[in-house]
């Protein structure tokens, strides 16, 4: 589906509940894509174990092989779960709103479409381990390394120098390489890598375009909350930086029509980079069996003079016996034709380009390791979801709007919902208050130097709850009132005619204690300074609320951000 037509004479843009919950049912396929794509590698890539070889080296390449294959399941596992909180999130508003509607019709009597929330995977799969690589069975290798070996050898001579073989194919240092890996399984291997690569792009680039139907193409603000919001779902934040190679900022309009999208990215690269790094090793491992083939093809037939220089068969007739009675001194014969050095010096080789396949798997790592930190949570996408959905469905209005299920506005004195103001005039508790985790909360700390701690809610709904518990407690509730008292009295006062009310915070925040439960968590910049991406999250039970006065809003400011806290005097 693609971005939706610029709205004509006749009517404007246009978001439905019925809309959102279409939009949904599609992320729902994606979602089961991304899956299928994980259990297809899954099982495609066990037909090929046991085909890395032996040797330090080769057990170096397969190390590093498992570690990046893991983490590359790990990452996706992640991006699934993710992308089931966009679907239920978008659901979820779209009922909200619904009901909402149907409460202030003025029939009173108006019911609400309802739409079932969709099935989805809302925790990250466990998806079954990476093969490892190295040979398993020694006794197999050596009798088809052997028959190898022996094509061509004259009938009559086979049995000795299949004996002969069996103890000198192990000489020298190519001992401690043996049995080399099966090349032509590691160049299907590295074909297999390809496809789930594929797969998340195109997944990535059809949910860019299925979110981009419920955004207005001609509302600025509305596009760069669409782009934020999708790029959000591949590891953004407002705070990332350049880290391992990618960039993790939120993407916005001013990025020149290339999107920020980069745990797509490090999934993209991680399957081509290891596609490439196995075909390296599978051309190694080709390039050192043509080597021992020809040193030890060499021995053989300089082991038997008369047939390499081509006797016809009545010779070997006459010879067979005399070869047969031959025995011991035919296998030191044998042995003492074997080029050591040359074989050594093929070892040398192979093991050095093994090295460098080795190296180009671990440099995989530091990337994977940061996009798997980054990968948004259900809950995180869930919410942002929800904020985006309920923003679209009111056309990007800059107004409150209270669609909470099951809150009524007369109720409250203060009414707010957070998904309606979520980036209105910069507001950001969802984005980063929201279904974050401990790493997350560390990576801020990290890339942000400015913030004195990160803490998070654990999902919007708890998050919704504490912050207008915040807002309905009566001292808050004093403080507010005497706050927009003193804004509006400034508002009217000719003596200040430069005066902008919508700079005003309300100082110092808003706070709340819950005693005895946990709001959420949080991590001090002096924890962080200490311990660094070690240092502890701690569970909260206190919440901040910082607000902005808006003058053309109802209520008349917006909640810049609220968060689980130390308190004010921590």
């Amino acid at each position: 589906m693609g971005t939706p037509p610029a709205p004509g004479q006749t009517g404007g843009f246009d978001v439905t509940p019925t809309k959102l919950y279409g939009v949904a049912g599609t992320v729902v396929l994606h979602q089961d894509k991304l899956d299928k794509a994980a259990k297809d590698f899954i099982y495609e890539i066990v037909e090929y174990m046991d085909c890395g070889g032996y040797g330090a080296s080769a057990e170096a390449v397969s190390t590093a092989y498992v570690k990046v294959g893991n983490k590359f399941l790990d990452t996706l596992a992640r991006t699934v779960a993710g992308v089931g909180g966009v679907a239920t999130g978008f659901v979820t508003t779209a009922n909200n709103y619904a009901r909402a509607e149907a409460a202030s019709h003025p029939s009173g009597s108006a019911q609400p479409v309802q739409f079932p929330l969709p099935k989805v995977i809302d925790t990250p799969p466990t998806y079954q381990r990476i093969v490892d690589l190295k040979w398993g069975d020694m006794g197999d290798y050596s009798t088809g390394f052997t028959s190898w070996l022996l094509e061509g050898v004259p009938d009559f001579a086979l049995d000795i120098i299949r004996g002969l073989l069996n103890k000198v194919y192990r000489w020298g240092e190519v001992a401690d390489i043996l049995p080399l890996p099966d090349y032509q399984q590691i160049d299907k291997l590295a074909l297999a890598w390809l496809q789930p690569g594929f797969t998340v792009t195109q997944v990535e680039s059809d949910l860019q375009r299925e979110v981009g139907t419920i955004a207005d193409p001609n509302n600025g603000e509305w596009q760069a909350a669409m782009r934020q919001f999708t790029s959000s779902l591949w590891g953004t934040t407002a705070w990332g930086g350049s880290t391992a190679g990618y960039q993790w900022k939120h993407d916005t309009p001013g990025a020149q029509g290339k999107a920020s999208h980069p745990v797509t990215t490090v999934l993209w690269d991680t399957t081509q980079e290891v596609s490439q790094a196995l075909r390296a090793f599978a051309e190694a491992a080709e390039t050192m069996r043509n080597e021992v083939w020809r040193i030890f093809k060499k021995a053989i037939w300089d082991a038997l003079p008369h047939i390499k220089d081509g006797i016809g068969m009545d010779d070997v007739k006459k010879v067979g016996k005399g070869l047969l009675s031959m025995g011991k001194s035919l296998g030191i014969g044998i042995t003492l034709e074997i080029d050591k050095g040359a074989l050594n010096r093929a070892v040398a080789k192979y093991e050095g380009e093994l090295l460098g396949v080795e190296a180009r798997l671990n440099k995989l790592i530091p990337p994977l390791e940061e996009a798997y930190r980054a990968v948004p949570t259900y809950q995180a996408e869930q919410a942002r979801a929800q904020a985006f959905g309920a923003r679209s469905l009111n056309d990007f209005k800059p107004e409150h709007r209270f669609a909470v299920p099951g809150e009524d506005a007369d109720n409250q004195f203060f009414p707010l919902d957070l998904t309606s103001q979520e980036g209105l005039y910069g507001s950001h508790p969802i984005d980063k208050h929201v279904g974050l985790t401990d790493d997350q909360l560390r990576m801020r700390l990290r890339d942000q130097s400015g913030a004195p701690s990160a803490s998070t809610f654990t999902d919007l709904e708890s998050g919704q709850r504490y912050t207008q518990a915040v807002l309905n407690d009566v001292s808050n509730v004093l403080r507010i009132e005497d706050w927009i008292e003193r804004v509006e009295k400034k508002i009217q006062n000719p003596q200040l005619p430069n005066f902008d009310p919508n700079k005003s915070e309300i100082q110092p925040p808003l706070y709340l204690e819950f005693p005895g439960e946990t709001v959420g968590r949080g991590v001090t910049r002096d924890d962080y300074n200490a311990d660094g991406m070690n240092a502890k999250a701690q569970d909260r039970s206190t919440v901040q609320v910082r607000l902005i006065y808006k003058e053309d809003l109802d209520p008349p400011f917006i909640v810049l951000t609220a968060m689980p806290h130390e308190g004010p005097n921590p």
